[in-house]
């Protein structure tokens, strides 16, 4: 009966997990970029992507770009008290890029997410939650996050999306393919050569 409990409460995490994750992903701003190959955009947002935040994860089958977090610390817009006297919280900025075909144009989709870490904030709010064991309460530190990395138990929290640097990077790509698809001036007729020295005038026309 308790493992049928645990794979229940685990199997819910999981779908939890998922769905807030496509709910992520359906909220993306996006740009048509004209004239270009999916493909091509694929490989341009690749570069782009790893300039901003380094490490990437491309699925080329699903054109799909997922970054690794990038951390930075602030003192302020952490939407928390410590604004108020500035203390300093550890946020980090994660993205998710797709490009597809969309009614034959190419459209580039980005969400880029600011996301606090809260791990030792969720540990003074909240008590843990009793283990399934024949003593609860009873386990000790090493009990609670045991077969568990530090990565594992970070807790990290939605905390607002980075629109400004959605637009900047998408603006970029669909200006990136522009300047690719402008045709070529026309070339100018060049001037007549000057007459050689010494050589006879043209006659004049005119009666």
């Amino acid at each position: 009966m308790k493992r049928v409990l645990l794979f229940m409460v685990v199997l819910a995490a999981a779908l939890w997990a998922g769905c807030s994750e496509t709910a992520r992903v359906s909220v993306q701003q996006q740009r048509v970029i004209q004239g270009a190959d999916p493909d091509a955009v694929l490989d341009a947002a690749t570069v782009v992507l790893q300039r901003e935040f380094g490490r990437v994860k491309v699925d080329r089958a699903a054109r799909h770009i997922t970054t690794a977090p990038v951390e930075f610390a602030t003192e302020r817009e952490s939407g928390t008290a410590r604004d108020l006297y500035r203390g300093r919280s550890t946020m980090r900025r994660v993205a998710q890029f797709d490009v597809g075909r969309n009614g034959g144009q190419t459209v580039a989709r980005l969400r880029v997410d600011v996301e606090r870490r809260d791990t030792e904030r969720q540990a003074m709010m909240q008590p843990r939650p009793n283990r399934l064991s024949d003593n609860p309460g009873q386990e000790t530190p090493i009990d609670v996050d045991a077969a568990t990395s530090a990565q594992q138990n970070t807790v990290w929290t939605l905390v607002r999306r980075d629109r400004t640097l959605e637009r900047a990077l998408l603006d970029e790509l669909r200006e990136q393919f522009a300047r690719l698809t402008v045709p070529a001036e026309d070339t100018e007729a060049p001037p007549p050569a000057p007459a050689a020295p010494g050589s006879a005038p043209a006659a004049d026309p005119r009666p």
